[in-house]
C-alpha cells in the first residue's frame, strides 16, 4: 500500500467522523488526501481538517475508485450497503458500526489487545462498540491473573446518541431551569437530571442491544466466548465520557498496588489516590482527552473492582479507527 493515502471518512459530518479526522491530522497521518463524505442532506456543508475545510461531498455519487482506505462511521445500514463497494474497488475499509462485528470472517480489531494477531492483506476490519474498547483494555491488562467472571456498570454519555441527543440534553436542562415543559427528543424519556437504564431494544433474554453488544465484543477480543460477562447499560445526563463501574472475579489473587502497575503497563493512565477527597478521574475531565483513565482500584474478596472513564468519541471510537488503520498500514509494508 502507498505510503501517500487517498483517504474517505464516510460520516464525517458526525461526532465520530469529525473526530477521525480531528485525528489523522494529529498524528500526522500519512494520507495525501482526505475527503468528507456523508448522506445528501449534509452535502455542500464543510468540516475541519487541521488548517483545512473540506467540503461535504454526498454518498448518493460518490465513487470509491482510487482510494486507499475508507473509514465508515455512519451506521451499520450504510457500512452494509457501501463498505463491499469499497473493497471492490480496492480500499482498505475500517468500519466503525455493528454490520461485521459478529462476522467470523471480518477481524475484530483493538491493536493494543489482539494486533499481533492481525493478518497481513486483512482488506475490511471491524472496530468494537465505543463502551466495548476502554473495558476491554482494562480487562486484558488483568488477563494474565485469570478473568473468572467480569460484572460491569456502564454509565454513558448522550454523545454516544449522536449530535441530536446532545442538542435534546441542552434544550430540556435549558427548559427545566427556565420553568418550560420539557420536549422529548431522541429518548423516550427525559434525559435532563434522569438516568434511563435501557439502551436498545431488549432481546428475548432481557440484555438491552447494547449490553449483548458489551458481552459479544468482549469475549471476541480477549478470545474468551464462554467467560461469565454480566452487563447493565445505563443513559446519564454528561455530554461527553463514558464511565464503567467493574467487578472482576479472578483466579489467582492480585492485590491493587499489583493491578495499578499492570493497567499502567497496557497504557492506561492511572489516577487512584484514595487519600484524596478527589484522587479520582471523573468524565468531565477526561473528554476531549485520548487516554483511558482508571480510578478506585480496590480488592474485593477473590477480584478486584476499578473505575473506568473515557472520552467515548474519541478513546471508545475515533482512536481505534485510526490505530486500525495505521496497523493495517505497517503490516502491509514489504519487509
Amino acid at each position: 500500500m502507498s505510503q501517500a493515502l487517498q483517504v474517505a471518512v464516510i460520516g464525517a459530518t458526525g461526532l465520530i467522523g469529525q473526530a477521525i479526522l480531528d485525528l489523522l491530522d494529529a498524528r500526522q497521518f500519512p494520507a495525501a488526501r482526505v475527503q468528507a463524505v456523508d448522506t445528501v442532506e449534509h452535502e455542500g456543508e464543510t468540516v475541519s481538517f487541521g488548517n483545512l475545510e473540506l467540503d461535504v461531498q454526498s454518498l448518493d455519487d460518490f465513487l470509491f475508485d482510487e482510494l486507499d482506505l475508507v473509514f465508515f462511521a455512519a451506521g451499520g445500514d450504510i457500512s452494509r450497503q457501501l463498505a463491499p463497494e469499497a473493497r471492490a474497488a480496492g480500499a482498505l475499509v475500517v468500519d466503525f458500526s455493528s454490520a461485521f462485528r459478529a462476522d467470523a470472517d471480518v477481524p475484530l480489531v483493538v491493536p493494543r489487545i489482539n494486533g499481533a494477531a492481525l493478518p497481513a492483506g486483512a482488506a475490511l476490519l471491524s472496530v468494537p462498540n465505543c463502551t466495548v474498547t476502554p473495558l476491554a483494555r482494562g480487562l486484558f491488562a488483568l488477563a494474565p491473573h485469570g478473568l473468572a467472571r467480569v460484572t460491569v456498570s456502564t454509565y454513558q454519555s448522550v454523545s454516544g446518541s449522536g449530535q441530536a441527543a446532545l442538542e435534546a440534553l441542552a434544550d430540556q436542562t435549558t427548559a427545566l431551569f427556565s420553568q418550560r415543559d420539557v420536549e422529548l427528543a431522541v429518548y423516550p424519556k427525559r434525559i435532563a437530571f434522569n438516568l434511563l437504564p435501557r439502551i436498545g431494544a431488549i432481546g428475548a433474554d432481557g440484555a438491552s442491544e447494547e449490553e449483548q453488544s458489551v458481552i459479544d465484543e468482549v469475549r471476541r477480543l480477549l478470545a474468551a466466548p464462554t467467560l461469565p460477562v454480566e452487563v447493565t447499560c445505563v443513559r446519564v445526563p454528561v455530554f461527553f465520557g463514558h464511565a464503567w463501574a467493574v467487578h472482576v472475579a479472578l483466579e489467582r489473587p492480585l492485590d491493587a498496588d499489583r493491578a495499578r502497575k499492570l493497567f499502567a503497563a497496557q497504557g492506561l493512565h492511572v489516577v487512584d489516590e484514595p487519600a484524596l477527597e478527589e484522587g479520582y478521574a471523573t468524565p468531565m475531565e477526561v473528554a476531549g482527552t485520548d487516554r483511558i483513565w482508571v480510578s478506585r482500584v480496590r480488592v474485593t474478596g477473590a477480584g478486584l473492582a476499578f473505575w473506568l472513564t473515557a472520552d467515548n468519541v474519541r478513546v471508545g471510537a475515533a482512536l481505534n479507527c485510526v490505530e486500525t488503520a495505521e496497523l493495517a498500514i505497517k503490516n502491509d509494508k514489504p519487509a
